[in-house]
């Protein structure tokens, strides 16, 4: 084994920030229209048929039966989109309604992207929700649509969960099964009311704790903002409110972050009323923070064969290996040099950033292998670029822990 008389020198470099084209691709088709189209459905403003004739879903209240005609609403149009729904049951009345896409490169690893869709008021009355969370739900389903045909190299799945409201009993349930049977639950990104911006700021939150990897989760979130050209004044809530689902992960243990609207200090005045409707959406704000959380999923998961996000080309070479891969504290870069050259390597994550990495002085030429340290990165999909040279290749590396 040869390695550079010079050593290794921890890089300070700017962060590079470029877009992987396939998350561009996806997120310039995230429509409007189609958001608020679900929402009218969702909240009883456009009839729907699930097999029963025409209704509207006045209520999605767990004691309402307007909540199981949501759920088999969201399962006929997962279904219509050609993916396969399941139904997770805790009771006779509480249903999360799941879509899993398998990772074609790390299925065991799971991303979960996800929203309520039951509903307050209780009683006899009205319950639309059209905010909260018909947004987060609608947004939800574009996902859904988007997706449809793209392979992700960890599992993404889409969780509509039911009875938020009654206590997170619907996320507490799939998060204790997750736990139980040692799941390896990489990111979960929770939209919850994300329609809403009463005073024109547009102003949204991200709430997060240290708890797991939610505070790269976090940092995700704020690069997808800005390498997308979303560019949201975004406010960070650390430690994080545990008001909605992504708390039943916490209190598992599990990486979580809640994308929510400024709740805080513009909180929607029509929540948990039955005046909680669509025509109070601002439909720009609400357009541009579903494609903050959906592009943060995305990222997460790893669309397979979706670019590098970086901004020149790269040779994936047949002499460029890493081990171990998956990698925990270090892993192992083999370089085949074809002459003694200048070497740099560097890690970036998938939008791009240089997140660590070494440069060397001239290596020799010849099989040479250096060992990087990657303790400090949160877990997920990255890059090892190196520069050989004249020749810049890469490889993709997961860091699981």
């Amino acid at each position: 084994m040869r390695h550079s008389a010079l050593g290794f020198l921890v890089l300070a470099s700017a962060s590079l920030r470029a877009q992987v084209p396939v998350i561009a691709d996806l997120l310039d088709s995230v429509r409007i229209d189609s958001m608020v189209s679900y929402a009218e459905q969702l909240s009883g403003e456009v009839p729907v048929d699930v097999g029963n004739g025409s209704e509207l879903i006045l209520s999605r209240h767990k004691l309402n039966p307007g909540n199981g005609v949501a759920s088999q609403w969201l399962q006929q149009r997962l279904a219509g989109l050609g993916h396969q729904p399941e139904v997770q049951s805790w009771s006779a009345t509480g249903e999360n309604v799941l879509v899993t896409i398998p990772g074609t490169v790390h299925p065991g690893r799971k991303v979960v992207f996800c929203a309520h869709y039951d509903a307050m008021p209780g009683g006899f009355v009205n319950a639309p929700a059209a905010d909260d969370d018909g947004s987060g739900t609608a947004a939800l389903l574009e996902a859904a649509r988007l997706i449809v045909g793209t392979n992700f190299e960890n599992t993404l799945v889409l969780a509509f969960w039911d009875e938020e409201e009654q206590g997170l009993v619907g996320s507490a349930y799939y998060a204790a099964q997750a736990a139980a049977n040692d799941d390896t639950v990489l990111a979960v990104i929770n939209m919850d009311a994300i329609a809403w911006d009463g005073d024109g700021d547009g102003l949204a939150r991200i709430h997060t704790r240290p708890i797991a990897n939610s505070q790269a989760i976090k940092d995700s979130a704020l690069m997808v903002n800005t390498t997308y050209g979303i560019n949201m004044p975004l406010a960070v809530n650390d430690p994080g409110a545990t008001y909605s689902d992504h708390a039943s992960f916490w209190n598992e243990g599990f990486g979580a972050i809640l994308v929510i609207e400024d709740f805080d200090n513009d909180g929607n005045p029509y929540y948990h009323t039955p005046d909680d409707r669509v025509q109070y959406f601002d439909q720009t704000y609400f357009h541009q923070l579903a494609r903050l959380a959906i592009g943060t999923a995305l990222v997460w998961a790893v669309p397979a064969d979706g670019g590098t996000g970086i901004d020149r080309p790269f040779i994936a070479a047949p002499g460029l290996d890493l081990f171990p891969n998956p990698a925990n504290e270090q892993v192992r870069v083999w370089m085949d040099l074809a002459s003694a050259a200048p070497v740099e390597l560097e890690v970036l994550d998938l939008g791009g950033r240089i997140v660590g990495g070494h440069r060397s002085g001239t290596l020799p030429a010849g099989r040479t292998a250096v060992d990087l340290p990657v303790g400090d990165l949160a877990p997920g999909g990255y890059l090892v670029r190196v520069r050989a040279g004249t020749t810049v290749s890469a490889r993709r590396l997961m860091i699981a822990r």
